[in-house]
């Protein structure tokens, strides 16, 4: 009785053992389908990066052609510090504003203004070129297109007017502005 029971205990754990076995191959199996299928869906992220990385590598291209060809359109033959790769040109505009020039005082016939063009990004002294806008009597003024103290990021202009109607007051009243 002792043996058939050992017996049926030893049969017993043969099958718990067989049944874990079992799993364990279903388990291998199953990792293997899902190693495959990982490995699959690496493999199409790794194309689609492929894909957008030449996407983006010809929008790179398509740009630095558009700035070649526009910066063509550019032509700069000669340069107070000497002249620089053709493609680093840079052309900027602004004004000062018909509201908002903010004009000082000189003397009793003279203003001036400093021009902050900061927002331009030069990083070697600019080449420029100014002219006064307003509503009124700036044809009778001298010095709007003369400029001083240059730098990369700004310069100074003094307007005189020989009737001595030059005042802060007058060039804000007469929205006077520098277009550069």
């Amino acid at each position: 009785q002792l043996r058939a029971s050992l017996t049926e205990e030893t049969t017993n754990c043969n099958n718990q053992i067989k049944d874990v076995a079992g799993q364990l191959d279903e388990l291998k199996r199953d990792s293997n389908v899902t190693i495959a299928a990982l490995s699959d869906k690496l493999q199409g992220v790794v194309e689609q990066v492929g894909t957008e990385f030449g996407t983006v590598e010809e929008e790179l291209t398509t740009l630095r052609d558009e700035v070649t060809r526009k910066n063509s359109a550019v032509s700069i033959v000669s340069a107070e510090e000497g002249l620089r790769e053709a493609n680093c040109s840079k052309v900027c505009a602004g004004t000062t504003g018909r509201d908002t020039t903010a004009w000082e005082r000189l003397s009793a016939n003279g203003i001036y203004i400093t021009v902050d063009m900061s927002a331009c990004g030069f990083v070697a002294v600019p080449t420029v070129t100014t002219a006064m806008e307003g509503v009124t009597d700036h044809w009778d003024t001298t010095g709007s297109s003369e400029v001083y103290r240059t730098t990369a990021t700004s310069f100074r202009i003094y307007i005189r007017n020989t009737y001595g109607r030059s005042t802060t007051t007058n060039a804000d009243n007469w929205n006077w502005n520098i277009e550069w």
